[in-house]
């Protein structure tokens, strides 16, 4: 397909580079000069100077001849005049990323259709839900979801105390607790492993779970985390963002306190955010942590508008008693280094626009976990042909030539998505999400008969 991606920011730049893997040609729209040298020089794909919402720029780029048209930049009103255009020029798919979703959302009277989107992408939204992941599940690794929150993808260190430690897969598939969970790998030591059924769990190891979320509760009790335990939550920060989150949480928790660097912003805050008490004060301040009773904080979130304050203040509050403390940060050169310095959860709100852009347009779409992103696993997503082997069979026929190398995660059925068993029967037209080492990539391939699933983007 011909796709143009307006703006070579963190977010375009990831979209081009995902799309351009999947065999499209791109091409880049960017007006600052830097940014187009470096994208030309990062990735193969044409890049156009200029900008989104000129109609010459636009055609230059090729939009007489676009198939979809991606306008990513962190401006709302260039993003919709370009898929205003890009409709009058006949571009079937028009995605546009929307900071405020009070700009469309707020009015009775406009809808996304009427800029000539197809399918919007709220950056507020994906961030919230990235934070809630981790509140649903205290101390999980790594947290993602798919088909709009109903499947979850959980990571959390094994200990001794863990009623999943010491214990088989097949084992497991026996407990009334874990019949609905599936293990798609295994992290032990600097080994990754594609796990079987006699695979056995150990104190140490990073597994990656998925489960559905009706079965959430009977997992948390696998991992020995106590849903009921979340009490409090401190959220610290001056942006919507920080806002949102705080009203949130306030659903979710007995007790949510929101510190506001800036006291205009803040009163601001305490008008929308009734029930929760609202202080003013600096992050990094132990004073006013401690007038919040941090000591006491589950959780405590920072979302202010500079990334060094997030981490700091994180690493405060954690030094002063909170149990779990989540950083957003827009900066994605040095997440290992917040990492390995105490901070327990960096969310990065480009790399989720990105990943839900991505998302939109592969339905089923998994961002690789935190911890193989390093390692030699990787992430298909396939449709089932017609005539493929593994078509109208049970996976625990058709999948022995790869047990071992490779594992179905999920499968993706008329907008469901399930989480198979190895009496799963897969269908023609099935999107189905692989979790295999590389060497499997080539034999998983050739058993669905298709190439890697590229595009299926849904409408707003």
């Amino acid at each position: 397909m011909n796709i143009i991606v307006i703006g070579a920011g963190l977010v375009g730049t990831s979209l081009a580079e995902q799309l351009q893997n999947q065999g499209h040609n791109i091409t880049v729209i960017e007006s600052e000069p830097l940014r187009c040298e470096a994208v030309g020089d990062k990735l193969d794909v044409r890049v156009v100077p200029g900008s989104g919402s000129n109609p010459q720029d636009l055609e230059e780029a090729g939009l007489n001849n676009a198939d979809m048209l991606i306008a990513a930049t962190p401006v709302d009103e260039v993003n919709l005049i370009a898929c205003a255009i890009a409709q009058r020029y006949g571009v079937q798919h028009r995605i546009a990323r929307i900071r405020n979703a009070n700009f469309i959302a707020g009015s009775a009277h406009l809808q996304p259709e009427h800029f000539g989107i197809t399918q919007v992408i709220y950056p507020e939204e994906n961030t919230l839900g990235a934070v809630m992941n981790y509140i649903e599940t205290p101390f999980a690794i790594d947290a993602q979801d798919f088909a709009q929150r109903t499947v979850f993808l959980r990571s959390y260190r094994i200990t001794e105390r863990m009623p999943v430690a010491h214990r088989s897969l097949v084992d497991l598939r026996n407990d009334p607790r874990g019949h609905r969970l599936l293990v798609v790998a295994i992290i032990r030591d600097e080994n990754v492993i594609i796990p079987r059924g006699d695979t056995v769990i150990l104190p140490g190891d990073k597994p990656l779970f998925i489960i559905p979320r009706e079965a959430l509760a009977d997992f948390l009790t696998l991992v020995a985390v106590d849903p009921g335990a979340k009490r409090k939550a401190i959220v610290f920060g001056n942006t919507l963002t920080a806002v949102n989150i705080a009203h949130a949480l306030h659903k979710e928790l007995e007790t949510v306190i929101f510190i506001d660097p800036d006291l205009e912003h803040g009163n601001l805050a305490a008008a929308k955010l009734h029930g929760i008490d609202v202080l003013h004060g600096s992050g990094d301040d132990a004073d006013v942590l401690r007038e919040a009773n941090v000591r006491f904080a589950d959780f405590f979130i920072a979302a202010s508008e500079h990334n060094d304050e997030n981490v700091l203040s994180c690493l405060l509050a954690k030094s002063e008693g909170a149990k779990e403390v989540i950083a957003i940060v827009n900066d994605d050169q040095h997440s290992d280094l917040f990492l390995s310095i105490g901070i327990d959860h960096i969310i990065n709100p480009r790399q989720l626009t990105a990943g839900g852009i991505l998302n939109a347009i592969l339905p089923g779409y998994v961002s690789t976990a935190l911890h193989i992103e390093k390692s030699d696993i990787d992430v298909l997503r396939l449709r089932v042909a017609g005539d493929a082997a593994v078509a109208h069979k049970a996976l625990k026929d058709s999948w022995k030539r790869v047990l071992g190398v490779s594992i179905v995660g999920a499968v993706l059925r008329d907008n469901e998505m399930l989480v198979p068993t190895g009496n799963t029967v897969l269908l023609p037209g099935d999107i189905v999400i692989v979790f295999t080492r590389a060497v499997g990539i080539k034999k998983v391939r050739k058993l669905f008969g298709s190439v890697e699933q590229s595009f299926a983007p849904g409408h707003a």
